[in-house]
């Protein structure tokens, strides 16, 4: 129910902007001033303490983070993944085992003017989940270097 209520304030905030010029031009001057979209507010939590915090890209402070944070309105990005490691994941992982690193660890808000959004960050399973790939990467190459060796040792008994 919250959702629909913040996707139909979204659609409705949305409409009411596209609706209305980006200009005003005061009736004392020729030059036009820009209208700034009201801002929204986000916080931030997470199950472990020390995370850095990336707000679209841009380092935005480290867990706990105890106010609000003030956003413009509109889409944005966060996460505890800094933006080379996420360009990382796009080119070394594929799309499926990519998009389960990045849906742990990356979550999309869209701030609406003079509200707040709680995001909560989950770093416990990313971090289980980073382990688990260690022990499979470290048993096939250990099952690597043990066919290699068999393979050596053959060719130079026989």
């Amino acid at each position: 129910m919250r959702v629909q209520s913040v996707v139909f304030r979204l659609l409705l905030v949305t409409t009411s902007v596209i609706a209305q010029d980006s200009l005003n031009v005061p009736a004392n001057t020729s030059e036009p001033t820009p209208v700034f979209p009201k801002s929204g507010y986000v916080t931030i939590a997470s199950d472990s303490a020390g995370l850095d915090i990336f707000i679209d890209g841009m380092l935005a402070g480290q867990i706990p983070i105890k106010e609000p944070i003030p956003l413009s309105a509109g889409k944005h990005i966060i996460t505890y993944l800094q933006p080379d490691y996420l360009n990382l994941l796009e080119y070394y992982y594929s799309g499926e085992e990519r998009d389960e690193f990045v849906n742990k660890a990356v979550q999309t808000v869209y701030i609406v003017p003079n509200e707040t959004i709680n995001v909560i960050l989950w770093w416990r399973p990313y971090e289980k989940q980073l382990k688990q790939r260690k022990a499979v990467i470290w048993i096939k190459s250990l099952v690597g270097v043990s066919i290699l060796t068999v393979i050596l040792t053959l060719n130079f008994s026989g």
